[in-house]
């Protein structure tokens, strides 16, 4: 057992290094980051492979398969089948991309299943990315305080996709306390003022504090969607824990409270809650354009319904539908979900929404089962963060984005090896 945790040591190094490099290049959403990380990524996944301790779950099978036909119908599209059907893909270059991309993001999912299977571990990858958000909040704030940009973004080229960003992060910092708090069964039972006055003082003081700090970075963004997907998800998150458990412990309650009311209301005024707001009032159908060009999407979709105009190739694609009223260029729908069914169609479309599904499942499943209090609030903060995100793909495309990505199937992975490992666990014991 102890030469094959040895083994695994540097798998697990490169998972943490992967998810430190991966926010800093612009996101990576470049041509010269990203296959730095699909190396890395291919790595661990090959070294993962020695002295497996783990039998795959469900959830994993169904995942890995997902991605394993995801991966075949890339290949139809970049190739067709020879001799009786040519390749559907409108950019080959972009397919062939988006092909090697999800492969790696394959790999990383693979990866995490198996070596991130203990409390330990899950502990140490969430508080680095915590650490790595609230890194991208001082920065933010100091672009947006000290050097007057409008909109703060971090390392990112874009708000956006920083707010894509420190949603998860936050939600995970979140999870983070759920799952640390000192004596769950002690807290229960104190007063409100003495739980309060615990999570203002007590031993996680500090990670609330980083929370603030987030959250006011999250603001000064400027990200519409962004700042009501968080605190929707919040709201719906906890919602979802209650209805499973039918209970909530007077600290989770508290926490959370605290963070939907003194963070939004009270700090985030001073560093721009209205300047948000405004921005909320001002924004019409026009200025933002976004709305304008669902007609234009909804004819590409129309025409590659079912195979897709192939991944990757959405701003090839539209080109040929636009006219003398889009003057600017087009490089993406600002949407998630119109631009992977119009690049993926129907077909390919649907194995995301597999390995979605299994997911939520295993979050869900780990949130209102008989698990660990640790892994109950671990599950929260990865339910939270998911949740964020799908509702700000509907105005963003932060999944085509790989530090995001990345980040995102790391939401759908953790609760998959925690439920996976405490299932092991039951079943030694008994």
């Amino acid at each position: 057992m102890h030469s094959t945790a040895l083994q695994h040591r540097p798998a697990f190094a490169i998972i943490l290094l992967v998810l430190i490099v991966s926010p800093w290049p612009l996101g990576s959403n470049r041509d010269w980051a990203w296959p730095a990380l699909a190396i890395l990524c291919g790595l661990t996944a090959l070294t993962a492979n020695f002295g497996i301790r783990n039998q795959l779950s469900i959830h994993h099978k169904i995942v890995l398969a997902a991605f394993g036909f995801l991966v075949c119908f890339m290949l139809f599209q970049l190739h067709g089948i020879p001799a009786l059907i040519e390749p559907t893909t409108q950019y080959f270059y972009g397919t062939r991309t988006d092909l090697t991309k999800t492969i790696m993001y394959l790999g990383f999912f693979y990866a995490t299943v198996q070596l991130v299977d203990s409390h330990d571990k899950c502990r140490i990858v969430i508080y680095l990315v915590v650490i790595i958000g609230l890194l991208q909040a001082l920065i933010g704030g100091t672009q947006h305080l000290m050097f007057e940009l409008p909109r703060a973004r971090g390392s990112f080229p874009n708000p956006n996709h920083f707010a894509g960003y420190l949603e998860m992060a936050i939600c995970l910092a979140i999870g983070a306390m759920i799952a640390d708090r000192t004596s769950p069964g002690a807290t229960s039972s104190r007063s409100i003022r003495a739980t309060t006055v615990d999570i203002i003082t007590g031993p996680l003081a500090r990670l609330r504090l980083v929370i603030v700090i987030m959250v006011i970075a999250l603001v000064m963004s400027r990200s519409r969607t962004g700042n009501f997907a968080f605190f929707s998800s919040i709201m719906i998150t906890a919602a979802i824990a209650f209805y499973y458990t039918r209970s909530f412990s007077r600290y989770t309650a508290i926490l959370l409270v605290s963070i939907l009311a003194i963070d939004a209301l009270i700090i985030s005024n001073y560093f721009g809650l209205e300047k948000l707001a405004e921005r909320y009032r001002e924004t019409n159908i026009v200025s933002n354009g976004r709305i304008d060009l669902q007609h234009y999407n909804m004819a590409v979709l129309k025409d590659h319904v079912w195979l897709g105009a192939g991944a990757g190739s959405y701003e090839v694609a539209f080109s040929a539908y636009r006219d003398a009223d889009i003057a600017g260029k087009v490089a993406h729908t600002e949407n998630d979900y119109i631009e992977l069914l119009i690049e993926l169609g129907i077909i390919g479309s649907l194995p995301l929404l597999i390995i979605l599904i299994a997911g939520l499942h295993a979050q869900i499943r780990l949130l209102g089962g008989i698990a660990h209090p640790f892994e109950r609030g671990i599950a929260f903060g990865c339910l939270a963060g998911t949740i964020s995100l799908l509702i700000h793909g509907t105005a963003d495309v932060n999944l085509q984005i790989p530090s995001n990505t990345l980040l995102f199937i790391l939401l759908l992975a953790i609760p998959m090896a925690l439920d996976q490992a405490s299932q092991q666990r039951r079943e030694r014991l008994s």
